[in-house]
């Protein structure tokens, strides 16, 4: 069933869909203040405990639930919970226990969960050695779509004293990239390997078989799309055979550090206009070698993660994009537009990177899967 043969409906819908798209971003900047006022609310003496707490629970019907804690990141594990208008309710999942509540993490919420994480440094690797290093480790390997999830996470980070190396970070930067703060204790790098090759395995091996201080403590990758194009021989069995000879390295890093496969999202693949060359990286492709990914690395029976929960966020994306066939904001090149990575993928007209919207809802649940236990 085509979407334009339902092109009445989708314009019907077509508020609501702007609504979900921005409503998501919004909450990010409103949530402090709602939750000044509700606590106003609780303390206002001419309202009755019993009216308060109803309004309360209408306001917050997640408070109900218990935070969600585990492995967020794996679809099979836990999975978006849907309105009753069809769409995801990006502030609850469900897993085989019952629904569960994310938080919404600001960067005061960042720095709680990063100053727990050195005090429980102990309980992160089983070797003490690398309880006398100075720096919690990220580590973001792959391609532009790995460094979009590297942006987004370093958001939150705080200017205390942060700083980057380059600086300013060059647009569309085909290089590695490193974030520092020494007040909060953390380190967190961009290492551009669009590719599986010999300098990947190579990196992985030295930090699985070595007690390197250059070992994160969690490492996520992907590098799968350049392997689709046809300047680097668009061959799949190629890439077959590169993600298995780096499995087994991945699965001996995930004995001492938490290692994360981020699945390829789906692309914008409606065609037109500066569309009209998109056949190299699309969906239907995509999906293929997210399903090899998927076969090889669970083949192992390791502890590597494989990432694929955020999907469905990027699917209601490309599906509005799909239908609304407009820019979210304005043009790249308007001067009312800062220019930085965050207005470069805020727009449809990118097939490949995902827009903001559903970016920084897989950021959140990223700091809700690494964070939340340490918070409760």
């Amino acid at each position: 069933m085509g979407i334009h043969s339902r092109e009445p409906k989708c314009r019907r819908g077509l508020a609501m869909i702007v609504m979900i798209i921005f409503g998501s971003l919004l909450s990010v900047f409103v949530s402090p203040i709602n939750d000044k006022r509700e606590r106003k609310t609780l303390a206002g003496p001419s309202e009755t405990v019993q009216g308060v707490m109803a309004v309360h629970s209408e306001l917050l019907p997640e408070k109900k639930l218990s935070i969600c804690i585990g492995n967020l990141l794996d679809q099979r594990e836990f999975y978006y919970e849907k309105e009753k208008n069809g769409f995801l309710d990006s502030s609850r999942l469900i897993s085989k226990t019952g629904p569960c509540w994310l938080r919404r993490y600001t960067v005061e919420h960042a720095v709680t969960c990063f100053d727990r994480l050195d005090s429980n440094r102990d309980k992160l690797e089983t070797n003490p050695v690398l309880n006398r290093r100075k720096q919690l480790r990220f580590v973001f390997m792959g391609d532009s779509r790995i460094r979009q999830q590297f942006l987004n996470f370093i958001r939150l980070i705080p200017d205390y004293d942060k700083q980057s190396l380059p600086n300013p970070i060059p647009f569309h930067h085909h290089g590695d990239i490193e974030i520092t703060s020494d007040i909060l204790g953390v380190r967190v790098s961009f290492k551009w390997r669009p590719l599986i090759n010999d300098n990947v395995t190579e990196t992985i091996r030295q930090w699985a078989i070595t007690d390197s201080p250059e070992r994160p403590y969690w490492i996520f990758l992907s590098m799968t799309a350049w392997h689709m194009l046809q300047g680097y021989g668009a061959d799949y069995q190629l890439y077959q055979k590169k993600i298995s000879e780096l499995g087994p390295l991945l699965g001996q890093l995930a004995n001492v550090s938490q290692v994360i496969w981020l699945h390829q999202y789906p692309s914008v693949d409606f065609y037109g206009g500066i569309r009209a060359s998109n056949t190299d990286i699309v969906s239907e492709k995509i999906y293929g070698y997210n399903k090899i990914t998927r076969k090889i690395l669970e083949s192992l029976r390791t502890r590597i993660r494989i990432w694929d929960s955020s999907n469905p966020l990027v699917e209601e994306y490309t599906r509005d994009c799909t239908i609304l066939k407009r820019d979210e904001k304005a043009k790249i090149g308007d001067p009312s537009v800062p220019m930085d990575y965050a207005s470069a993928y805020f727009n449809c007209d990118d097939y490949i990177h995902t827009g903001y919207a559903a970016l920084s809802q897989a950021t959140q649940l990223l700091f809700n899967d690494i964070c939340n236990s340490q918070m409760e």
